[in-house]
């Protein structure tokens, strides 16, 4: 009996895939925009259909990096705990914004990411919200899915953002 701990999680269009990335001393959010290839290899991997009520389970599978539209790590097993407290961003850094991804998605996510996050112009594919609210999901959606909606913070792939807008 294998009880590894599933430590990531992946949103693409289709499937929510639970599972564990070897990242090796990096942060997820690190360690997906220092990413070279097309491909993730996740390992012990639970395939959510978010289509019809399946499920599949991999002791390894590999997904296109393109595809995720959001990640999310729920155990930071990487990194400093002192570096990390130094590295917390000041309030006034962060903005509250609105992303809606690309069709066919049909979600809505509502946050806080730095400033310069979303619309830079060259740099990481991926960025942080913080606090998000993920709307679109029904409540009749798998228990996996409702996990999304108790997220402390989701790492987005830009790539996948159709349009953002932040508040005043």
């Amino acid at each position: 009996m294998d009880l590894s701990i599933v430590n990531h999680l992946f949103l693409t269009q289709r499937f929510l895939v639970k599972g564990t990335v070897r990242t090796g001393d990096l942060r997820l959010s690190s360690f997906l925009n220092s990413v070279r290839r097309p491909w993730l290899a996740i390992e012990n991997a639970t395939l959510v259909d978010l289509r019809q009520p399946d499920r599949v389970f991999a002791k390894t599978t590999t997904l296109r990096l393109a595809d995720v539209i959001l990640a999310h790590e729920f155990l930071d097993l990487a990194g400093d705990p002192l570096r990390k407290s130094l590295a917390v961003q000041e309030q006034n850094d962060f903005r509250m914004l609105s992303v809606y991804f690309r069709a066919p998605c049909r979600l809505e996510m509502l946050g806080r990411a730095r400033h310069d996050a979303v619309d830079a112009g060259t740099g990481d594919e991926f960025f942080v919200v913080m606090e998000p609210l993920l709307r679109g999901f029904d409540d009749k959606d798998a228990t996996e899915v409702q996990a999304l909606k108790n997220m402390t913070y989701a790492i987005i792939n830009r790539r996948q953002v159709h349009c953002f807008f932040q508040y005043e």
